[in-house]
């Protein structure tokens, strides 16, 4: 399966992604990114792990990696970019869809999903829900910077977020994709990531969803996060083992044979 990065032009600007598939009506996997990240990891995950058990779509969401950065507020809005993927998955002719939604990724799939509801294709196969906000506990870092206005954030808060991150070794290649994200980019998305994190919002969107649900957290933060115990009332929760919340990156071996299996399940 050959991957390849192309792009589509949507009413915000140009949005790049990759893309392998062989040529059949095979499932579809989606991996939404969280905020700040992009998808340069899954040029080597590619190479590296068997995911031949799908063909893909991996988008660098707007304001991220190299898709256009937009200056319109509303082009960040978990329904707008939500918007963009499903205009991508219908250009692409995708029948069935496997959403694989990381962190800020959550809210975006489930309005995703919400969009699709009432449509025949693309049809939602299934769910892996990556440490993807339930609750506001999750939203730790974006409600920081919600809470801040584009002047405070633009004129102080942006650096002390950097500043703060540099500390941490581990957070070396997140800190590289989230400076390239730029201010602009983090602080349009998070207005709109934290009131979508909240659980009277998801939770019924999770629930309308009927397709089998995988929540995946970090073993590292198991009983951490309040969505948790959440979770484990709407489908089946698996722990990456060794891993954080960069389940994918800490450890993705683990993080794949959960993904492989449970889309062998669908």
């Amino acid at each position: 399966m050959v991957l390849t990065e192309t792009s589509a032009e949507t009413a915000f600007g140009a949005l790049r992604y990759f893309r392998a598939r062989e040529g059949r009506d095979r499932l579809f996997c989606v991996f939404i990114h969280g905020l700040g990240a992009d998808k340069g990891w899954f040029e080597g995950h590619h190479r590296w792990h068997d995911l031949s058990f799908c063909d893909w779509i991996v988008p660098d969401l707007l304001g991220h990696g190299s898709s256009a950065r937009p200056t319109e507020p509303a082009a960040y809005r978990m329904e707008a970019q939500a918007g963009v993927l499903v205009d991508l998955l219908r250009a692409e002719r995708v029948r069935r869809v496997l959403l694989i939604a990381h962190s800020m990724g959550g809210p975006i799939a489930l309005r995703m999903a919400e969009l699709l509801r009432d449509h025949a294709a693309p049809a939602i196969s299934g769910l892996v829900y990556a440490e993807g906000n339930i609750d506001e506990n999750d939203a730790f870092m974006s409600g920081q910077v919600a809470e801040q206005s584009w002047e405070q954030f633009s004129a102080g808060g942006w650096d002390r977020l950097v500043q703060d991150l540099s500390g941490d070794p581990s957070l070396e290649s997140y800190l590289r994709t989230l400076k390239a994200a730029g201010s602009r980019t983090v602080h349009a998305s998070s207005l709109s990531l934290v009131p979508h994190s909240r659980r009277a919002i998801t939770v019924p969107l999770i629930e309308s969803l009927p397709a089998p649900k995988l929540f995946l957290f970090g073993e590292r933060n198991r009983g951490r996060f309040t969505s948790e115990a959440t979770a484990r009332g709407l489908g089946e929760v698996r722990y990456v083992p060794g891993a954080g919340h960069a389940m994918h990156l800490d450890n993705p071996a683990g993080f794949w044979e959960l993904t492989r299996g449970f889309c062998g399940s669908l």
